[in-house]
């Protein structure tokens, strides 16, 4: 079961095919779309401007993704397959070399600056005050002692 906003893209996708050109349309498989057919938001209308371009729709990030998979599918050749698989990759490795520096292990704990200790103590003197049951108590020590 696919969630809400992946059917609301798959809506999104298929408005987009009914105004691609069908020459276009007609190389994507039939059970790709069989499956995008039976995927999409039945009670979501999408509301798109195909006077725009394709950049400048404001689409979803997971519209944006099924066209991707469509254009490398179905659309791209050899060579702009190879191109697009290239551009993923590196992609991929700057994702991955960002999330270890933010993330290591190693420098997790560097960045905290170390409290400075303090060397010399810095305690007040209080004044001891002996309570009277205390002074009572020693009154009556001195009294037997004597």
């Amino acid at each position: 079961m696919l969630s809400v906003e992946y059917r609301n893209a798959i809506s999104e996708v298929l408005d987009i095919l009914k105004h691609t050109n069908k020459n276009d349309v007609d190389k994507i498989s039939l059970e790709f779309i069989k499956f995008l057919n039976e995927n999409a938001a039945k009670d979501y209308i999408p509301n798109l401007d195909h006077t725009k371009r394709i950049k400048d729709m404001k689409l979803n990030e997971k519209t944006i993704g099924i066209l991707s998979i469509i254009n490398s599918k179905f659309w791209c050749t050899n060579e702009q397959k190879k191109e697009f698989d290239d551009k993923l990759k590196a992609n991929e490795v700057e994702y991955q070399a960002t999330m270890r520096e933010k993330y290591n292990p190693d420098n997790l704990f560097k960045n905290k600056v170390p409290q400075a200790k303090n060397t010399e103590s810095t305690r007040d003197m209080v004044e001891y005050k002996e309570s009277l049951f205390s002074r009572l108590k020693n009154w009556i020590k001195q009294i037997f002692n004597k």
